[in-house]
């Protein structure tokens, strides 16, 4: 267990925090909500659609075909069509995810303390202030990673029933294990880090979350750039675009470290 890796006092933060955030109706009806409907509602809707409307039927089916690596040449254009959703438009949806998590725990840990009055008594207690931005970047990743861990399941059981209904072979390849072990990750430290830098200007918990969606326009915009065939993403893109977030996340967690002083959070 991570928690037992921690200091008394920073264990203490983080099952506070984790009961907050749990106990807030708005956030927990955010994260279950949105990561059902990315994870699970869109991937079946998408199955169902495609599974029942006859190839012949199918918009776009020559640009369609054209996406398809030469491994899946010779996938139909129901194959083709599921093949290219699950490589192509799904990565998005599923590193949503990892990025809404974070940026709504965070939003709830740091802002909700300023809400609700309860950051004076924490700042008066034995730990140091970057002690205690430390347990609270350390629960708002560790929740973040377990929802992101539990959606994926969904997310690879729908899509496994799929492959079996369209007889394509298991999804699951380098481009997703970079995706899960590196990509994801490093988004969940993002999304963290950008709302605690938010946060010392939000006045509530709301108007932080909103600010998120600086962060996901430059993730929509690569997958789209993909699917509209500008571009191909495979392993080693996000091998390369994961070390560049990583890269980003140091030098913006140094940033909001140094913003989380006394002072500062009492103003």
């Amino acid at each position: 267990m991570a928690l037992k890796k921690l200091s008394v006092p920073e264990e203490a933060i983080i099952r506070k925090d984790f009961h907050e955030i749990w106990d807030s109706k708005m956030a927990r009806s955010t994260l279950i909500t949105v990561s059902l409907m990315l994870v699970i509602a869109i991937p079946v809707i998408f199955l169902i659609v495609i599974v029942n409307t006859p190839a012949n039927q199918i918009n776009g089916a020559d640009k369609l075909m054209k996406m398809l690596p030469p491994s899946a040449q010779n996938f139909n254009i129901k194959q083709a069509s599921f093949y290219i959703m699950t490589n192509s438009l799904f990565p998005m949806f599923f590193l949503m995810i990892p990025l809404m998590s974070s940026s709504v725990t965070a939003a709830c840990s740091f802002v909700g303390e300023r809400e609700h009055g309860t950051l004076e008594t924490l700042l008066l207690t034995p730990m140091k202030p970057k002690q205690l931005f430390g347990a609270k970047v350390k629960g708002c990743v560790m929740l973040s990673a377990v929802i992101t861990a539990i959606s994926f399941a969904a997310f690879a059981i729908v899509t496994s029933v799929g492959d079996i209904l369209l007889h394509l072979p298991f999804f699951f390849s380098w481009s997703w294990l970079v995706l899960i072990l590196l990509f994801a990750p490093a988004v969940t430290v993002l999304g963290v880090m950008f709302m605690v830098l938010a946060s010392a200007k939000s006045k509530s918990y709301v108007e932080a979350v909103q600010t998120s969606g600086y962060i996901v326009i430059p993730l929509i915009l690569l997958f789209l750039g993909e699917f509209a065939g500008l571009f191909a993403l495979n392993a080693v893109a996000f091998l390369i675009i994961s070390a560049v977030i990583i890269a980003l996340d140091v030098i913006i967690g140094e940033i909001a470290a140094r913003s989380f002083r006394t002072e500062k959070l009492l103003k």
